[in-house]
């Protein structure tokens, strides 16, 4: 979430949440909130401007969780010391510059190694059903190289892995969406898919996640 986070950082700076503007800010803010608490509030705050992204209700499909709360009672949160170790090594490397990098990076976090993956042209009018998740980076490099592409409107993904989720939700701030991408596991029902919408599938593909996205394919 903060590589993430790092990458919409540098596309549009706010000064808000890296640098030294936002290390002065929070020297005058943080009292006795820790680097723990700070990273929660970073999240907390990127996940109401790009809903779903961020948090940890879209990556781990919690229940009971309102669609605006990120977390949810249940969360435990990160460890304060793991906290430290984190922030220090992602404010000493540098932000990913591309999509590509992004979701990389995001991969990278969960020991998954993407593949490359090829999505043919994405036209405004198409719609999309994604599974696995060299295909789900596959679709987002697509949409960022397109225009006049809606990622909520035309792609839904069936991913139940944390992993998998945590990427397709990352769509939605890299693509700079305003509505959070639809991700449904291989257990959930999907509602109908638009007549003629495509299958895109990678090799990495849970096979419950594909059986469950080529059921949910109009015939």
């Amino acid at each position: 979430a903060l590589r993430l986070l790092q990458y919409v950082e540098a596309r549009r700076p706010t000064g808000r949440r890296f640098g030294p503007d936002a290390e002065a800010r929070w020297s005058g803010f943080r009292g006795d909130l820790e680097t723990a608490d700070r990273i929660e509030l970073m999240i907390r705050d990127a996940d109401s401007e790009w809903p779903g992204g961020f948090g940890a209700r879209s990556v781990y499909a919690l229940q009971g969780v309102a669609e605006d709360e990120p977390f949810g009672s249940q969360w435990s949160g990160v460890d304060p010391v793991a906290a430290e170790e984190l922030w220090r090594r992602v404010k000493g490397e540098p932000a990913p510059a591309t999509p590509a990098a992004t979701l990389q990076a995001i991969a990278s976090s969960w020991g998954l190694a993407l593949t490359r993956h090829k999505v043919e042209a994405v036209a405004p009018t198409d719609h999309l059903v994604v599974v696995g998740a060299s295909a789900i980076a596959a679709a987002i490099e697509a949409f960022a190289a397109g225009s006049a592409l809606d990622w909520a409107e035309q792609v839904v993904v069936v991913a139940t892995a944390p992993a998998a989720r945590q990427l397709a939700a990352a769509g939605t701030a890299i693509l700079n969406a305003t509505r959070p991408t639809r991700i449904y596991a291989a257990s959930d029902t999907i509602p109908p898919l638009p007549r003629g919408t495509r299958l895109v599938v990678s090799p990495d593909a849970d096979p419950a996640d594909r059986t469950a996205a080529e059921a949910a394919l109009p015939r």
